[in-house]
């Protein structure tokens, strides 16, 4: 493994650039120009790690705690998710340049304090994917649950208190139950560093054990990445935050818990024999995380299907996306050495889903800056005040929508294939009913981004908007890269896979001539075989069903979409008394309310 000082400056970077922020406070440029710098210095840096991480790894080992084994690790999972998140960093201080200029926004020592923690919480999530060791891994973590505190207060109203509050203290219990299982594991194996302490995991430990550990874990960091029942807080914090503090949580920040689940299930858990019993334990691990991905898919995507905030609608389908990113992870350990299908959709949905959702929160927010509304149903018409606003919230739309030659058709198809592949080793009824749900939920998502998209650019314009004003030139350049991105990995889906994605297979144990993993990535030619949109010989109808899938949801979505705006589906009032979110926030109003506002039973 190739040791160099890169991974270290990476996250050293944007701390310095945070302090210099204080020199001079109150230029305005002066910030603009060292945040870009330090957005885009650890994005270029990543990029020059790209060579080693893919060869074996870039290493930096350092003591922070004597005695103990501490270092940053460059692999290929982690790289990939650390570009895209310091990429999304780019493009929303881009977009803050102008959005930060709002007077709510723009008050003495507020916008120094968003980007001076901004800063902060890129190191923080930077820190988290290319941690290689448990110790790093959880200090950084714990950056999380603190640094973005600020963004989400930002406005410093109720809302913005109560929504930064139930972010902390909902944030402090996950780490509380991810800390106990990390004590466990080391309890039991005398290491934290990631690479070897599977090895010791299967020598050391039975079922039982393992499973507690397994579920400490992924609820500890689950917290930060919203499964189903730490879901609540989402759709309370990430609405009140600023539009660019909003895209950069629900775009990126969540990936750090799904990257932490990412480690727990598929490489921490990795048999390093042939044992049954061990391969049968994480093929349980992997059952369970199946359908704790189709219920958290299902659930949120229904609430945002009635939710007219469109901040809470994207919220919502920030828990809904990560739902198919734990049925991918599930999946993957299922099935064994033959569920390279698994992680593959699973970490290239973490890329796009943080592409199209960040593309889709800032579309919404360029719209906000403008008309300083948040109900979708009070907009309308507005492609002829926006018409690149219109172009750019569109083509979020079709990539979280997984539409043929947007990005989200990529990993949605593989992690398609990752489910029929489960179904099929086991012929188990109850999978053909998570790959159902997969085909419902992706119709759900369907019709409500296309119902936020003509909600807002298509209709009848109300009056009072004719002489609304485009949006500023930062928020076009920002909405126009990230669109870019959509579009050239929709139009070449192999590119990842062979480029990052493939060599990353490699750490987590599976078998290269499994069917799955020759598909996906041939060692050899390194290339990848697999007939995602462009048919290769004989492999037209591979393709086909791609598409047939996709044409299903569309279709389904097309009927929901209809029938929702004509018969007022979409205004379904739920009680919420009748919700989880209401139970959870009331047991936590004391802590969450900063002036005992009491928690409204109102309909959402």
């Amino acid at each position: 493994m190739e040791t160099s000082i890169v991974p270290l400056l990476v996250v050293l970077i944007p701390v310095l650039a945070a302090f210099t922020l204080l020199i001079r406070p109150k230029d305005d440029n002066y910030r603009n120009w060292v945040c870009l710098a330090a957005t885009i210095v650890p994005f270029v840096l990543l990029l020059s790690l790209h060579k080693g991480a893919v060869s074996g790894g870039v290493e930096f080992p350092f003591t922070w705690i004597p005695g103990m084994d501490m270092s940053f690790r460059v692999l290929p999972a982690g790289l990939i998710i650390a570009l895209v998140t310091s990429f999304l960093w780019i493009v929303a201080h881009i977009f803050a340049i102008s959005d930060m200029t709002q007077a709510q926004d723009s008050k003495p020592g507020r916008r120094l304090r968003f980007d001076f923690f901004s800063l902060l919480t890129l190191t923080a999530n930077l820190g988290v994917l290319i941690a290689g060791d448990f110790i790093t891994l959880f200090i950084f973590f714990e950056g999380l649950l603190i640094l973005p505190y600020p963004l989400i207060a930002h406005r410093e109203d109720v809302p913005a208190i109560r929504g930064a509050n139930l972010y902390f203290y909902v944030g402090v219990a996950t780490s509380l139950a991810l800390l106990s299982g990390l004590v466990l594991l080391n309890s039991y194996t005398g290491t934290l560093v990631i690479q070897s302490v599977s090895a010791e995991v299967s020598q050391l430990m039975g079922s039982g054990v393992k499973f507690q550990i397994a579920a400490l874990m992924v609820v500890g960091f689950g917290g930060k990445a919203g499964l189903f029942i730490e879901h609540f807080w989402l759709a309370e914090a990430h609405p009140v935050a600023p539009s660019p503090g909003h895209a950069l949580l629900s775009g990126a920040m969540i990936k750090a818990g799904a990257y932490g689940i990412f480690l727990t299930v598929n490489l921490l858990f990795l048999p390093q024999g042939d044992l049954v019993s061990e391969w049968l334990t994480l093929s349980n691990i992997g059952y369970v995380m199946i359908f704790v991905g189709v219920v958290t898919m299902f659930t949120a995507v229904i609430s945002a299907l009635i939710t007219a905030d469109y901040k809470r609608m994207l919220a919502l389908h920030s828990v809904s996306q990560m739902g198919y990113i734990m049925m991918g992870i599930g999946c993957a350990a299922y099935l064994g050495k033959d569920g390279a299908m698994g992680v593959a959709g699973a970490l290239y949905h973490i890329v796009n889903h943080a592409l199209f959702k960040v593309a889709l929160l800032l579309g919404g927010g360029a719209v906000y800056f403008r008309l300083h509304k948040q109900d979708m149903y009070k907009y309308g018409g507005l492609w002829r005040n926006m018409p690149l606003g219109a172009v750019f919230l569109f083509i979020g739309a079709c990539g979280i929508s997984g539409i043929p030659f947007f990005n989200g058709f990529a990993s949605k198809t593989i992690i398609h294939h990752a489910i029929l592949e489960a179904y099929e080793h086991s012929h188990d009824p109850y999978l053909r009913f998570a790959e159902v749900m997969f085909i419902v939920t992706a119709a759900g998502t369907f019709a409500s981004n296309m119902k936020f998209f003509k909600l807002t650019m298509l209709g009848k314009r109300p009056k009072e908007y004719e002489n609304v004003e485009s949006e500023p030139m930062s928020m076009k350049i920002s909405l126009g890269l990230l669109a870019a991105a959509i579009v050239l990995i929709g139009l070449f889906p192999n590119f990842l896979l062979e480029s990052t994605i493939g060599p990353a297979l490699a750490s987590f144990g599976f078998d290269p001539n499994s069917h799955a993993y020759q598909l996906l990535y041939d060692v050899k030619t390194q290339t990848s075989g697999l007939a995602i949109l462009y048919p290769r010989a004989g492999t037209f109808s591979d393709v086909l069903h791609n598409l047939v899938g996709t044409t299903q949801a569309v279709v389904l979505g097309c009927i929901v979409m209809f029938c929702g705006l004509k018969y007022g589906w979409f205004h379904l009032k739920i009680p919420r008394r009748l919700t989880f979110e209401y139970y959870a926030t009331k047991s936590l109003k004391w802590l969450t309310n900063p002036w005992s506002t009491p928690i409204e039973d109102k309909e959402f």
